[in-house]
């Protein structure tokens, strides 16, 4: 693998993202931010746009469909990706990841220019403090993306010397005193930070309960089982009482944050109107093609202009639930694995289009979805899963247009406050509090109420309710790059859940092999027929004949198989294997020759550094 591609694998990359922030096109007059004439700092409005350039380069990314393939969401065949998830990456592979990089310390230095010039400031404190807020929210951010990766890290609170060796030269903190300078920044961003902007114009920019509900994520991290080996149960209240403080802060707002109603138009809501937004990033065609993202391109199939990325796997697809509430293994759950897509979940049908779904969009005259190989309707391509990928997407969108949409991303929505807080009071045996927080997300997903509990048991054990809770995670959050920290904190590459959630290593991810049947499989010769060369279930599907309600109807028309998507490349029947060396990744060689005092990772070649030692 050359050094780019691992470099990049972490980072999906999008165009640049625009961000409502002051309405003043001076966001984009960048500063040289490492060379700032202090006088800035006397300034509000100076002060203001050397913030607002911190955004640009520092605002989480738009993120959906980032790291899915690392996950049992999806497949892929790229040996950047197949490399870790096959455990191939060994102990001497220690620029594998590198998250932990020079360039992060330049952001860093950037923000903390900012903290420090504010600090020295004569500017009155209620001017400082909301601008000092959002910068100690940043360095909590950027530390916290290298800590989930490494553990403990050099933590520099303070303006390095670029050009100073010895400055440079910071020993890894302990990873318990990394978070905890983390929490220290949040908690300052959190007393210093407004409920909510005043002006429509900061619209846009970090509140008091997003960095609330940021620091219940790192917090919920720091409990899990990645960090949390004899699982402290004092970590877990930590988090309790971080993502209540979240909820309580997000209810202050004049539109308290509360679940938007409609699961399947989360993302095509403008965030400014959506209850749910609690920290996001926002895109506005309107602003130029900069400022878009392409989320709709990348997943629409073929005929709707895309280029069917993302596409769920067989294992997504049962993860979700019935509308009954129940898993689809559990016998009461009246599942039927022939016609999979009956019944289920809402959220399923918002989130996987499966063959003949329905699925109107614009610029596209058929009204159904077929995923059957070869496909004349779909350029003779299929999803490589049997699926194609309808979360976040917007059928109103012009085919013209879906490369460059407004699309928002939300990095941490409402729903994910809720399961934070629903997964630490199940930890603490607060199963009645969980519960109900899990309810309010079935609820608003469609799932029946039944008893009142939307299909789980009121006498749920603490174990039983700990695996539905990331099942729900998984579906409700399915392609908003959650799913793979999920498997990482809690372990469950390598250790069962329940009996539902099994671990993924020595599995295979698969899909459907959709064919059609005989006769229908066969070319149309006719010479003067306008369809000639098309096969027959092309012009059956044209002219919508296939009712998939209908099991002789359907059976008549098509044969389905599932198949192991590992053998699509080259064969192999590689099962899935990430090393518990992954737990903690290595510094990159780049970074330990420019900081000596810095310890390699233990496992990884010439390690001392334990991630896990108090």
């Amino acid at each position: 693998m050359n050094m780019k591609a691992r470099k990049n694998q972490w980072i999906v990359p999008f165009s640049l993202l625009f961000i409502l922030l002051t309405g003043c096109s001076k966001v984009l007059d960048k500063y040289d931010l490492n060379v700032v004439d202090d006088r800035i700092w006397e300034d509000e409005g100076q002060a203001i746009l050397y913030l607002n350039n911190l955004y640009e380069d520092n605002m989480p990314p738009m993120s959906l469909g980032a790291n899915d393939a690392y996950s049992d969401e999806t497949f892929s065949s790229s040996q950047a990706i197949t490399d870790l998830l096959y455990g191939f990456f060994g102990a001497s592979d220690i620029d594998a990841v590198q998250a932990l990089h020079r360039d992060n310390y330049r952001l860093i230095r950037q923000i903390n220019i900012c903290i420090e010039g504010l600090e020295r400031s004569s500017l009155d404190e209620e001017v400082k403090r909301p601008i000092l807020g959002q910068a100690l929210f940043f360095r909590a951010w950027r530390y916290w993306e290298m800590v989930k990766l490494h553990g403990g890290i050099p933590m520099v609170n303070r303006v390095q010397d670029p050009f100073l060796e010895a400055d440079l030269n910071v020993a890894r903190s302990r990873t318990g005193e990394s978070v905890d300078l983390i929490v220290a920044d949040l908690d300052l961003a959190i007393d210093y930070l407004p409920v909510e902007w005043s002006l429509d114009r900061d619209r846009g920019r970090i509140t008091s309960g997003a960095a609330a509900a940021f620091k219940g994520r790192v917090l919920l991290n720091w409990a899990s089982p990645l960090f949390n080996r004899g699982n402290d149960l004092s970590r877990w209240q930590r988090a309790y009482d971080a993502n209540t403080q979240a909820v309580d802060l997000l209810g202050q707002m004049s539109v308290p944050r509360a679940l938007h109603p409609d699961f399947s138009t989360i993302f095509t809501v403008d965030v400014l109107n959506n209850t749910e937004a609690v920290l996001y990033r926002r895109f506005d065609p309107g602003a130029g093609a900069d400022y878009t993202s392409g989320w709709e391109g990348r997943v629409r199939p073929p005929s709707g202009g895309g280029s069917g990325s993302s596409t769920p796997t067989w294992e997504l697809v049962q993860a979700f639930p019935m509308q009954n509430g129940k898993h689809i293994e559990d016998p009461e759950s009246g599942y039927d694995p022939t016609y999979y897509w009956r019944d289920r979940d809402p959220r399923f049908y918002a989130t996987v289009a499966f063959n003949g779904s329905e699925w109107e969009m614009n610029g596209r005259e058929m009204t159904h979805q077929w995923t059957y190989i070869r496909n004349i309707h779909e350029n003779n391509r299929s999803p490589a899963t049997g699926f194609y990928n309808r979360k976040a997407t917007n059928p109103e969108i012009p085919q013209e247009n879906i490369s460059m949409t407004g699309t928002d991303w939300h990095e941490i929505r409402y729903a994910e406050v809720l399961l934070n807080l629903a997964e630490c009071a199940n930890e603490l045996d607060n199963r009645s509090e969980a519960l109900e927080l899990v309810g309010r997300i079935r609820q608003r997903a469609g799932i029946d109420a039944g008893d009142g509990n939307f299909g789980i048991a009121a006498s749920v054990s603490k174990e039983d309710l700990r695996e539905l809770i990331m099942i729900e995670r998984q579906v409700e959050f399915a392609f908003e790059n959650k799913r793979y920290w999920d498997l990482r904190r809690r372990l469950m590459f390598r250790n069962d859940l329940g009996r539902y959630v099994k671990k993924l290593n020595g599995t295979q991810r698969h899909g459907l092999l959709i064919e059609p049947a005989s006769p229908w499989d066969e070319r149309i010769l006719d010479a003067d027929s306008p369809y000639r060369g098309w096969r027959r279930i092309d012009t059956v599907v044209l002219f919508n004949h296939v009712d998939i309600e209908d099991a002789e109807s359907y059976n008549s028309y098509f044969n389905t198989e599932t198949r192991v998507l590992e053998s699509l490349i080259g064969g192999t029947t590689q099962s899935l294997n990430y090393l518990d060396l992954y737990d903690f990744f290595a510094v990159p060689s780049s970074f330990l020759q420019s900081a000596p005092l810095v310890e390699q990772t233990n496992g990884w070649v010439n390690g001392s550094f334990d991630p896990l030692a108090q």
